[in-house]
């Protein structure tokens, strides 16, 4: 079986057991999560009792998880999205279902910082200080990272010098996109800067690490 139609089962499966959180229609871009990689970040939740998430990057699956923790009854998503009409839509969607009490998206256009590699941009420094902060005072620590964002390679990169500080002991780190160059080359750098052994699924296109205490 070749990759493609690997793939293509694996998603076919995964839309089958996130049927219970699918009930609504919401629109599907080319950087959305696969079906295969969003049922393995609610595996990740589920199975790692995760409470606490942040994802950089949103979209309709931002919704899917929101309803997930609902549906659960507990755990809290912070999403930070750089473009403004995406990150419009996922909170007026939060708004009309109701999830405003789990999930919060934040607007943060990309901008220079000090972390990012080269030339590449991340999401306005002060205002990623300042909402993170804030969700961390609010509800804990992070115990699952979700990085689906920005769009492209190294431009990732500052994910976790950012962040490394607010994650528990344990935290998940969950990277999309992970079968393509430019992450793959952020993936080594995070591996050797902070000790984390990444495990990359080809079915799923997610690398996933555990943060040391």
């Amino acid at each position: 079986m070749d990759d493609s139609l690997a793939r293509e089962l694996a998603d076919l499966a995964a839309l089958q057991r996130l049927a219970p959180i699918m009930s609504d229609y919401l629109p599907n871009t080319a950087q959305e999560l696969r079906p295969a990689a969003l049922a393995a970040v609610v595996d990740e939740i589920l199975l790692g009792s995760r409470t606490v998430l942040v994802e950089c990057g949103c979209g309709s699956s931002s919704v899917i998880l929101a309803r997930f923790l609902a549906r659960r009854g507990f755990g809290h998503l912070l999403s930070i999205e750089h473009d403004e009409r995406t990150a419009a839509f996922v909170a007026s969607q939060l708004r009309r279902e109701g999830l405003g009490r789990v999930a919060r998206v934040v607007y943060a256009p990309l901008d220079a910082h000090p972390a990012a590699l080269g030339t590449s941009t991340w999401y306005a420094p002060q205002l990623v200080h300042d909402e993170v902060s804030d969700f961390v005072g609010r509800f804990g620590l992070v115990d699952l990272l979700l990085v689906d964002g920005p769009s492209l390679g190294d431009a990732r990169y500052p994910a976790l010098p950012v962040l490394r500080a607010v994650l528990a002991p344990g935290a998940a780190v969950l990277v999309d996109d992970a079968d393509r160059p430019g992450e793959q080359a952020v993936l080594v750098r995070w591996a050797e800067e902070f000790s984390l052994r990444f495990r990359t699924t080809p079915r799923t296109s997610l690398a996933t690490a555990t943060a040391l205490d």
